[in-house]
């Protein structure tokens, strides 16, 4: 019997490698140029190659998914089990309302009453394709830019349901949990300048500390861009502590954080605009919102490309949102 492996054999080997690299497990040296170039011309006549390739775009994609995602930050994500029913408890002696969103792009659901807070899961879908002659000449970074492309739809799918059931909660906030950006330090009443500051930030805080009564602090606060420059522009290098300065002037990549807040920017101005800021509290043993996923990402072959002489790739997902800790946020106004 020969030793020498069939060149379907190479090529799955390949894929197989790919794959454990992707879900960080013990594998291979990362491939070549050469073993990509390969692996992706076998997609052009090897429609097992096809499907190996399309269900491992899951696994390089999840991964980022949970990294860049903000709304998996702010939601905390639940695996659910098969049969399981999402499902949770409301102690509505402490909250006076929860919410909830039924569909992408639906309105969102608000429950005033009861002992639970059932969650709708839907299915977010995306996909991508490129030319089958791309595939034979080899040009995997077509395929790897595509790969891109499939997790920024999915991201901002997330997005959209996630931060549109935020700011639904943010209309039915009670006046003690809207900021108005402060000019100064306030004690001359002065109106908000547009710009975030240090004292718009003890604000925040201190709201926070009296929504919990000394319990619930402030853990994430986010802002454009534009509203993070304007934290740049204003704290002097002499103002501030190391840990600060660290942290602004590390492009949001530095690991300290003042007065224990995560500052994070959203870039894009449709979910969170230049003029609001959303602040985001804690509370030990309470969560703020839960993002229940009934089915994790999955990737497969998209059928109707071959007819078109292309590669093509599918994905879904089924998740939901909800919000369960209704003095979990605090919205800033510049």
């Amino acid at each position: 019997m020969s030793n020498t492996l069939t060149q379907d054999q190479q090529v799955a080997m390949l894929f197989q490698q790919a794959i454990a690299a992707a879900q960080g497990q013990n594998a291979p040296q990362e491939l070549s140029f050469e073993q990509k170039v390969d692996m992706f011309r076998a997609l052009a006549t090897d429609p097992q190659a096809v499907t190996d390739y399309a269900v491992s775009r899951a696994e390089v994609i999840l991964p980022l998914l949970d990294e860049q995602s903000t709304v998996r930050a702010i939601f905390t994500p639940e695996r659910l089990a098969p049969g399981a029913t999402p499902v949770y408890d409301v102690p509505f002696e402490d909250v006076d309302c929860v919410f909830m969103m039924p569909q992408i792009g639906a309105v969102p659901f608000v429950q005033v009453e009861g002992a639970q807070l059932h969650v709708s899961t839907f299915g977010l879908h995306g996909g991508v394709e490129w030319q089958i002659d791309v595939a034979a000449d080899g040009r995997f970074q077509v395929g790897e830019r595509a790969t891109r492309m499939l997790l920024n739809k999915f991201i901002a799918q997330e997005e959209l349901a996630g931060w549109s059931l935020i700011k639904a909660h943010a209309a039915a906030l009670p006046a003690a949990q809207q900021i108005q950006a402060l000019q100064n330090d306030g004690t001359d009443g002065g109106a908000g300048t547009g710009k975030m500051n240090i004292h718009t930030l003890n604000e925040v805080i201190t709201t926070a500390d009296e929504l919990g009564e000394g319990s619930r602090r402030v853990a994430d606060i986010y802002i454009t861009p534009r509203r993070f420059n304007d934290l740049r522009a204003q704290l002097t290098v002499s103002a501030l502590p190391e840990s600060i300065r660290e942290q602004l002037w590390a492009n949001g990549q530095g690991n300290s954080s003042p007065a224990d807040i995560r500052i994070h920017k959203v870039y894009n101005t449709n979910l969170v605009a230049d003029d609001k800021g959303y602040a985001f509290t804690q509370r030990d043993g309470v969560t703020y919102g839960v993002m229940p996923i009934r089915d994790e990402l999955s990737t497969g072959p998209n059928p109707i490309a071959a007819l078109e002489h292309k590669i093509g790739v599918m994905g879904r997902e089924r998740l939901g949102f909800g919000v369960l800790d209704d003095k979990g946020l605090i919205e800033i106004t510049f």
